[in-house]
């Protein structure tokens, strides 16, 4: 039970100002305003301003055993930031300020509502030949969640996942602990997690059922002078996909290599899923893109590598298109990519998708494919091959009218569909998975591996007061 006593302690942590019971902020908080997933109930939101805040809130939280959720922009596909069994939304983002950047060691310490404006604005203005890896996702939604929950990076061929661009992290555990993890806990450095015990594992993909991170250290790039942007396309899946996984392992300075299929290309065009071909295959248009961003040091070098590329997309029988030549494929992210969320006009948008082989790609596309098009929906599919071509993303895009009841149990039922189907691709695992997926990952888990994630949970939130009901935080 929450009571004004309750809400006058954490008014004393963070002032007046800054925490609030009122039903119109509730409602903010209480569900991720564009997915098909249930809405929560958010009790309180408060806003802290340092990680000692933090650590006051969760240990008032402990002692009452009150949820904690933690919360940045609330913009998340899987609806992992929804406070399923009500209690306190704490809203990060007052802890938006980059605290270093270190040119020597590529990397920035930032803290942990900081937003992809918030980095990308920072490091143009002040460090402008460095670049971060951005998400395609808004500017406003969060650069640490997307680390911590397997983002796809602009620059996830060199450097993967967005969990591998973390160097370090300072997190405040379910306890009301403070940790650092990584070449911090020693030193004033943020340059990486050796040679230590790697205790980030403990934070990356727990959906905040951990801890809440407050600071986090992100490797960024050098921003270098030539660089361009191919588009590529052909009738299939099945004729492209070969061609990007060859130049993934050619060494051709490629920083991102990205698949998309035509309904995908329809969505970011901000056309209407109501009046664009369902099915490109059946009407014999181009149903692969392929987009290839590369940069090189000097233009003798980055004229050799566009060389190579484009000879081996001939080979591919895929005649590429460049930025030079006036063609785009997308916004250089962060980007509100609007379109994606309201193909069909109606305000909704939820995505499914899956960490897998690169061998499966087309596997993956295929058995989505046909899935959307039973329920009478254009394919949405985009894939990023990852990390110098070691695994990969795949994943489908599905619009509703949010206003629209049994439109969106339309959504939940296709997207629980495509779920069930591809969880028979083995090595098929999904992320940023909402509650009703996680089930599958716990049936098919390896036991002892099961129980040893359990039994960190709970040490580490010895109350269960970590966005519980949530993935990893439910029973």
């Amino acid at each position: 039970m929450i009571d004004n006593e309750i809400i006058t302690e954490l008014a004393g942590i963070v002032g007046e100002k800054y925490v609030s019971d009122q039903p119109e902020m509730q409602f903010l908080y209480h569900y991720d305003f564009i997915t098909a997933e249930p809405e929560g109930k958010c009790d309180i939101v408060i806003m802290p301003n340092s990680a000692e805040e933090v650590q006051e809130i969760v240990k008032i939280a402990n002692i009452h055993k009150i949820p904690v959720v933690p919360w940045v922009s609330g913009i998340n596909f899987g609806s992992l930031a929804t406070p399923r069994k009500g209690g306190i939304v704490v809203d990060l983002r007052r802890l938006n300020r980059v605290l270093e950047v270190n040119e020597d060691d590529m990397y920035v310490v930032v803290e942990g509502g900081i937003t992809w404006a918030d980095l990308q604005g920072y490091l143009e203005k002040n460090h402008p030949d460095l670049r971060a890896g951005v998400t395609w996702s808004p500017p406003g939604t969060g650069v640490v969640p997307s680390c911590l929950c397997y983002g796809m990076f602009d620059l996830g061929m060199i450097g993967g996942s967005g969990a591998e661009f973390l160097n370090g992290l300072e997190a405040v555990l379910g306890s009301g602990e403070l940790v650092k993890i990584g070449s911090c806990a020693i030193s004033n450095h943020w340059y990486g997690r050796q040679p230590l015990p790697d205790l980030a594992g403990l934070f990356i993909g727990w959906e905040g059922t951990t801890g809440i991170v407050t600071k986090a250290a992100i490797k960024v790039w050098p921003r270098l002078p030539f660089n361009e942007v191919f588009t590529g396309a052909t009738l299939r899946m099945d004729d492209g996909i070969p061609v990007m996984l060859k130049l993934a392992k050619a060494g051709l300075g490629i920083i991102d290599l990205v698949v998309v299929n035509l309904g995908w290309s329809q969505s970011v065009q901000n056309l209407n899923e109501k009046s664009v071909p369902k099915d490109a295959i059946k009407g014999g248009m181009p149903d692969f893109i392929g987009i290839i961003a590369t940069q090189a040091y000097t233009a003798k070098q980055h004229e050799a590598q566009c060389d190579a590329i484009k000879e081996i997309c001939k080979e591919g029988n895929i005649q590429l298109m460049s930025r030079e030549q006036g063609v785009e494929a997308i916004e250089e992210p962060p980007t509100q990519v609007w379109g994606c969320w309201n193909f069909s006009r109606g305000g909704g948008g939820e995505w499914i998708g899956s960490y897998c082989s690169t061998g499966d790609i087309v596997n993956y596309y295929n058995v989505a494919r046909e899935v959307c098009l039973k329920y009478d929906k254009p394919p949405q599919f985009y894939s990023r091959i990852m990390f110098g071509g070691h695994y990969c993303v795949a994943r489908t895009n599905i619009n509703f009218n949010k206003n629209d009841p049994a439109d969106i149990a339309k959504a939940r039922d296709l997207l629980k569909e495509i779920h069930e189907e591809v969880q028979k691709i083995d090595g098929a695992i999904m992320y940023k998975s909402p509650k009703w997926a996680y089930q599958s990952h716990k049936e098919k888990i390896f036991p002892a591996t099961g129980e040893l994630i359990e039994k960190i949970r709970k040490l580490l939130d010895p109350n269960k007061i970590m966005n519980p009901g949530q993935g990893r935080g439910e029973e």
